[in-house]
């Protein structure tokens, strides 16, 4: 008896989900967004990157940073691959809010450069306490690099930090119902 109880139970449970779905339409689900870092990454250049959590003060705003990239007297450079080779896009949109640090004042101002599949998309410089943010169409990209760089050689400069990078999946388009 009790056998018959719960295969009575499921059959009425898979009843009731599939009377809420409409036959015929897909049911959206939330995509959620995705760090940089979770794609595959690699380093490219001399300088150093980290992919650490560490709260920053930047312009007299504290920020959890995510990834900080040390370009030293000479430059950083990270390359991630967004899109899987011979695959349909995967993310619409890069959001990039970047900025170095309130207590760096005595360091030389870095440049910041945003490479899709190679072609310069974005140059921005910043000096210490300083932020900028950026939000970045990659659905038809497939490699994102940033480079910060010095902009001296004579002196070191401090690190950039991230404290957002964020992959926004592309949401495919609800079917029609038939």
């Amino acid at each position: 008896m009790p056998k018959i109880k719960s295969i009575a139970q499921v059959i009425v449970g898979a009843m009731v989900s599939f009377s809420l779905v409409p036959l015929g339409e897909q049911v959206a689900l939330a995509r959620r967004p995705y760090f940089l870092l979770e794609t595959l990454c690699a380093d490219s250049g001399p300088g150093n990157w980290s992919g650490n959590s560490l709260n920053v003060s930047i312009g007299r705003a504290a920020y959890r940073s995510l990834l900080s990239m040390s370009p030293g007297n000479r430059y950083a450079s990270l390359t991630c691959r967004i899109k899987p080779i011979n695959s349909q896009p995967v993310f619409q949109r890069l959001t990039l809010a970047f900025g170095m640090r309130d207590n760096d004042r005595r360091s030389p101002a870095t440049r910041v450069n945003i490479y899709l599949d190679g072609r310069q998309a974005v140059s921005r410089t910043v000096s210490p306490a300083e932020r900028a943010a950026y939000s970045i169409d990659v659905s038809n990209v497939s490699n994102v690099a940033i480079e910060t760089t010095c902009t001296t050689q004579a002196d070191y400069c401090d690190r950039v930090y991230f404290y957002d990078a964020t992959l926004e999946p592309i949401t495919p388009p609800p079917r029609q119902k038939k």
